[in-house]
């Protein structure tokens, strides 16, 4: 067994963990990071490869080595999840993901008490934990605009300090300036769901992503290549962490990155204080390191699991859960998709980022009067590729058209037409957070460690859920007619599992009953324990996580360089 000391060690350094060792690194703090992939260079991605990074997930976790399950209720068995989106290398989800990069709306942050103010408290669906946060938009905004300027977002705003702009997202909150790039080209797909939702009085306009238009702090633009979802970037266009921030942090000296390590326990001694860290090494070794703060910056997944199997005298429930709310509030985004093909007309998907390549935000959060339709908060709408990735491989992925055979001829002769005709468009909508749709330890499936495998309960068909996706579905079919379509048709919907972008687990809040950490991710049982990511969102949004996730990052790093570094404890 090895035993290390440093100052913090941070657990996951993907999209939250490599903002927070470059901006600590650079306050002098001596900072050791686990990753439990590898450190992959630009250039192991190139050449690409569909088969690998699409089809087999060479950049997500390995499904036999890291199993996730999942049932839909507490007394259903689970069975294990067959895709796991989020990252297994240095960097993290940012090296494979699409880039989308958008900031949260006002009322998401207080989606509980604006729902009620506008259509009082019946409104909340019964059993639903919707909570506000502990933080505003205008307490973040600052650090949504250091994430864009310092990693490299390209996009165009449509509220500049309260002036609203054409041709930006118009309902988005206020940004004291423009992006630091401007949007990414228009593609076939989005020049046609420009013009048909505008000609249906909507708003549509490039969505914002953390990919280079042009080039930027000594990185090449991106050359739209087609290999952006499920791929790493092989020029360093696209603004992933491994290629921004931990260089960052490498130069200031005082950062020393662990990869193969695969962290089991944090612990803690009898006075309330965690002491580190223990890993398996990638000979199996069991290793310890030692430090003053440590912070949680994993997936949901692993933060929730790790303060679960970190279980003390002091916290027989799991470290940090004198609430009881670890593993509580799992949310994710359910996509449902529609399909628009092309008979007089190529629109090419297969040619650039394929992710929410296009957007309209009119029906997303509380953007809309939400009376009369059964549900409430929204979903933003964007047109792209059916399966985020539009590589030939990927197209045969996506749902045909009704009556069209899934085998020989027939169904040979639409991928030959369709490949280079068809669209496909996203609801990406804002699931609410549950208390029974959880994250715990399943007793009967372990992984490769030997360590008990994270249990998803969870589903999302509720009546909420299930109105609103039947609403956004009917605007996409609207929106594919307008867009001259030979043929729209919906996807069909999944049976109740998760689908993207899950958060939740680790709730933060403003009340130590209620919540697991605070507004900057301290753990109310332990001042030492930080916990950032996406677990500790309280509600979901129609958006992405990720700029959100390094916003916060920002946050809590300056507030632990500039206040808790000079007078450990708790920051509120």
């Amino acid at each position: 067994m090895a035993t290390e000391k440093t100052d913090v060690v941070i657990v996951g350094v993907g999209a939250a963990g490599g903002v927070l060792a470059a901006e600590l690194g650079k306050a002098g703090m001596k900072v050791i990071g686990l990753e439990r992939g590898p450190r992959l260079t630009t250039q192991d991605f190139d050449p690409h490869d569909e088969l690998r990074y699409f089809q087999r997930q060479d950049l997500r976790p390995n499904i036999k080595r890291q199993p996730i399950t999942w049932r839909p209720n507490a007394n259903a068995p689970a069975t294990a999840i067959p895709v796991q989106n989020y990252g297994n290398q240095a960097g993290g989800g940012t090296v494979h993901y699409g880039a989308v990069s958008w900031r949260m709306h006002e009322d998401d942050f207080r989606a509980r008490s604006h729902t009620i103010a506008r259509y009082g408290a019946s409104a909340v669906p019964e059993h639903s934990s919707l909570a506000d946060w502990p933080l505003s938009y205008a307490d973040l905004e600052p650090y949504y605009d250091r994430a864009e300027y310092e990693l490299g977002v390209s996009g165009r705003a449509g509220n500049l300090q309260g002036k609203k702009i054409d041709g930006g997202n118009v309902f988005e909150a206020p940004r004291r300036r423009d992006y630091p790039l401007p949007p990414l080209r228009l593609d076939q797909g989005a020049i046609l769901f420009e013009a048909a939702t505008r000609k249906l009085g909507y708003h549509p306009f490039s969505t914002p992503r953390a990919i280079l238009s042009e080039p930027y702090n000594d990185r090449p633009a991106c050359t739209y290549c087609g290999f952006c979802q499920a791929f790493g970037c092989h020029v360093g266009a696209k603004s992933s962490i491994l290629i921004t921030k931990l260089p960052e942090a490498d130069a200031t000296g005082n950062f020393k990155l662990i990869t193969g390590a695969m962290c089991h326990r944090v612990n803690s001694d009898n006075s309330g204080r965690v002491t580190g860290v223990g890993y398996y090494g990638p000979d199996g070794s069991d290793n310890t390191i030692e430090a003053e703060l440590v912070i949680l910056t994993t997936f949901i997944y692993d933060n929730t699991s790790l303060l679960l199997l970190s279980k003390s005298d002091k916290f027989p429930n799991g470290l940090a859960n004198s609430s009881g709310q670890v593993g509580k509030h799992l949310m994710a985004h359910m996509m449902p998709n529609v399909y628009a093909t092309f008979d007089d007309r190529h629109v090419n998907n297969y040619m650039g980022p394929s992710a929410q390549k296009h957007t309209i935000d009119d029906f997303n959060a509380d953007n809309f009067d939400h009376g009369g339709t059964d549900f409430i908060r929204g979903s933003q709408i964007s047109v792209g590729t059916g399966n985020l990735q539009g590589g030939p491989i990927g197209h045969t992925t996506t749902a045909a058209p009704p009556g069209t055979p899934r085998w020989g001829a027939a169904y040979r002769d639409y991928l030959a037409k369709s490949f280079t005709r068809q669209v496909a468009m996203v609801a990406q909508t804002e699931n609410l957070p549950y208390a029974d749709q959880m994250i715990d330890l399943d007793p009967d499936v372990k992984d490769v460690w030997g360590l008990p495998a994270p249990r998803l309960t969870y589903d999302w068909r509720r009546p909420n859920e299930l109105a609103r996706v039947e609403f956004m579905m009917k605007k996409m079919e609207e929106i594919g007619r307008a867009m001259g379509a030979a043929q729209v048709w919906r996807a069909p919907l999944g049976p109740g599992a998760p689908g993207a972008h899950h958060e939740g687990g680790t709730r933060m809040g403003s009340d130590p009953k209620t919540s697991v950490v605070n507004r900057y991710g301290q753990s109310w049982d332990v001042p030492n324990l930080f916990v950032i990511g996406s677990s500790t969102f309280p509600t979901m949004s129609g958006f992405n996580p990720t700029l959100t996730i390094q916003a916060l990052a920002y946050m809590s790093a300056d507030a632990i360089v500039n206040r808790y570094s000079k007078a450990p404890g708790s920051l509120l």
